[in-house]
């Protein structure tokens, strides 16, 4: 979400041109910041860490938008305002005057997926072009909808809903039940037929919208509906197209075709055309290529169609030739492309040729079935489609993303042409608990291979089945939890140790530690001690770490008594596990709480600080370098000025020079 695109944001249609927002945090401090060069959201987030020390910014939990976080501990009211006249903060959903510390913009684009649908993934990939359509309802009202004006054409099947909708016909425009196309329904109830037509384009036609509208009968009330089912959801039977789009270097294995000429007579014996796939024709690269050209040389040369098997393996080649008399042929004329394409045939009965296989020993990265699980794969359907070789073909597996009984496949293969086989059935794993006679043990399932607290406290993992019944002792021990709890002692006093160090004012020689009298040093300091020596309520009978025998020394530094720790254990497991343990009140739990405030990768206090720091390090660099420039500037320009001040000095020396040669005449004397 952080690199996402001003301009794609709100179903593709951007947020408009960002200007400067207002922001007045809780401690009555004021920044405007400079959103115009922002292109994506993680610049919006940068221009505004960088901007404001008391706020900060941050991608929203959900990923769809935003969030601000005031930093600044006042209680004012947090200002988030458009300075000026533009609608940036609007825009952005973060305008806002309260009391609360946090803004959330919200989702900034669609949140249903199939709405945000861009026309330009549809059809395959290929896209769906924007361009005018017509409605009419059933009492007769049209409307002719624009959605290609200049500069801000429909980039998404929401798009499209929203001009339908925004229209005063009685039709309705939504995503329809399957999820795969747009649902029109007729609301006027007139006595004619709900129409839609393409005006300069094939925008309905490509949304499957411009089929016969049909009759339902709710309640009484004929309502016409018109379903674009399929418009954009895959489509297993479209092996045509894609066969279509593998390359001629990838067949046989990988070899490739030989680039040769290939001679097709057609059964009139006079209809001939000629591939010259090392000379005229060598642009043909793809089996698509090569069936358009056969198709259009059919006019002027063999009368023959080429296309694609029904199982979708190879090329087909039918004569069209009424009352042929001679047999379709293709030749090899000066290599073996006909022969590798399987198409190769000097049968004398034949009026079409197979070449069936020849898609078998392809690449699966290349081939008709990897573009099909690929489809697929992006409706995001709960199922996993791949392919793989058999040694003899390439197939097509489908497996469900969830394990159990109730995720189980259920799959129609329609008119694809595939035939699938079940070779591993959704089922929940079994695991009968005590005696197995009759009459006795439990059965219980799972629709995964683990089974959590059928005995207290214990979690099985299944790895293999049995018919023999498997004992399961269970015994407590404290040392894996004394480990534990020594470890935790040792980080903590680890970490106090680095406080201190870098708290630390030596009184000899008055040098500080690096986060000597900073309140974030202050905070870490005062939130740890804090948590030592808390007492937790609603876990239970244990509520301090007092109690189990850890203590704090004299600086602030834990010290634990290991026989008190496994007295406690002994008397009490379930106690310190839920002292310990609990999600909400346990001592974890407010030691992650804490540690995701002060440390927390999105808006913890040091991080936050950290890269308050850091945006001020930048904007100093920043004006250290104009500082350099500046100064660049003035010593050329005084180097300039001693350079000319000495061509001055030079010259008069010049002149001083020419004047000390010069001797004095003596007077004329009157005869």
């Amino acid at each position: 979400m952080s690199d996402t695109l001003i301009s794609s944001l709100s179903g593709g249609q951007g947020l408009g041109t960002l200007d400067e927002i207002a922001i007045t945090d809780r401690a009555g401090g004021n920044d405007t910041v400079d959103l115009s060069s922002a292109e994506t959201l993680s610049d919006v987030v940068e221009l505004i860490n960088a901007s404001s020390a008391a706020v900060s910014a941050s991608i929203n939990t959900a990923r769809n938008g935003i969030t601000l976080t005031d930093t600044s501990g006042g209680s004012g009211n947090f200002i988030v305002a458009n300075n000026g006249a533009n609608n940036t903060a609007d825009a952005l959903g973060i305008a806002v005057n309260a009391t609360q510390a946090s803004i959330d913009s919200g989702t900034l684009g669609r949140q249903t997926l199939s709405e945000a649908t861009r026309l330009a993934s549809l059809n395959g990939g290929t896209g769906i072009t924007a361009s005018d359509i017509t409605i009419t309802d059933s009492n007769g009202q049209t409307v002719s909808i624009d959605l290609n004006p200049s500069g801000s054409e429909a980039k998404t099947i929401g798009d499209v809903i929203d001009a339908i909708n925004a229209t005063t016909i009685g039709v309705t425009a939504s995503i329809n039940g399957t999820g795969d196309g747009i649902l029109l329904t007729d609301t006027a109830l007139g006595s004619q037929t709900l129409g839609v037509t393409d005006l300069n384009g094939t925008l309905a036609a490509d949304l499957n919208l411009t089929r016969a509208s049909t009759t339902i009968d709710i309640n009484g009330t004929d309502t016409q509906v018109v379903d674009g089912t399929g418009a954009y959801s895959v489509d297993l039977s479209d092996i045509d197209g894609s066969s279509n789009s593998i390359s001629l270097s990838t067949l046989n294995g990988g070899a490739g075709i030989d680039a040769s000429d290939i001679r097709i007579t057609d059964s009139s014996g006079s209809g001939i055309t000629v591939l010259d796939l090392n000379g005229a024709d060598a642009g043909i690269t793809t089996i698509g290529q090569l069936i358009d050209a056969i198709n259009d040389r059919a006019a002027a040369g063999a009368n023959v169609t080429a296309s694609i098997n029904s199982s979708g393996t190879g090329i087909l080649l039918t004569d069209n030739v009424v009352n042929g008399t001679e047999n379709l042929l293709v030749e090899d004329v000066n290599g073996t492309a006909a022969a590798d394409l399987k198409i190769l045939s000097t049968d004398t009965t034949t009026t079409t040729i197979d070449g069936i296989g020849l898609f078998s020993a392809q690449s699966g990265s290349q081939g008709a079935l990897e573009l099909v699980a690929s489809r697929i794969n992006d409706l995001e359907a709960g199922v996993t489609a791949s392919t793989f070789f058999d040694g003899v073909g390439y197939r097509l597996s489908l497996v469900v993303d969830q394990t159990g009984s109730a995720n189980e496949i259920l799959l129609d293969a329609g008119a694809s042409g595939f035939v699938f086989e079940e070779t591993s059935r959704a089922q929940d794993a079994l695991l009968v608990i005590g005696e197995q006679t009759a009459g006795s043990g439990v059965l219980v399932s799972s629709t995964t291979n683990n089974f959590e607290e059928i005995i207290g406290g214990v979690d099985l993992t299944v790895v293999a089945s049995s018919d023999t019944p498997i004992d399961i002792i269970v015994a407590s021990t404290d040392a894996d939890f004394v480990d534990a709890v020594e470890g935790f002692v040792d980080a903590y006093n680890a970490i106090r140790s680095a406080l201190d160090d870098f708290t630390d004012f030596n009184e000899d020689d008055l040098s500080t530690g690096l986060l000597f009298g900073t309140n974030e040093a202050l905070r870490v300091d005062t939130q740890l001690s804090r948590l030592v020596t808390d007492r937790y309520f609603g876990v239970g009978g244990i509520e301090s770490l007092q109690e189990i025998g850890l203590n704090v020394d004299d600086q602030g530094k834990l010290q634990l008594d290991v026989a008190e720790l496994k007295e406690a254990f002994a008397d009490n497991p379930n106690g310190l596990r839920t002292f310990f343990a609990d999600d909400t009140n346990g001592l974890v739990a407010k030691f992650d709480q804490a540690i995701e405030r002060l440390a927390g990768a999105d808006n913890g206090l040091l991080t936050n600080r950290n890269d308050s720091l850091q945006a001020t390090i930048d904007i100093n660099q920043q004006r250290i370098d104009r500082f350099n420039e500046s100064l660049d500037r003035q010593r050329e320009r005084l180097l300039l000025q001693f350079f000319q001040l000495e061509q001055v000095i030079a010259g008069l020396q010049q002149s001083q020079t020419a004047l000390n040669t010069l001797s004095p005449l003596a007077p004329l004397v009157s005869a």
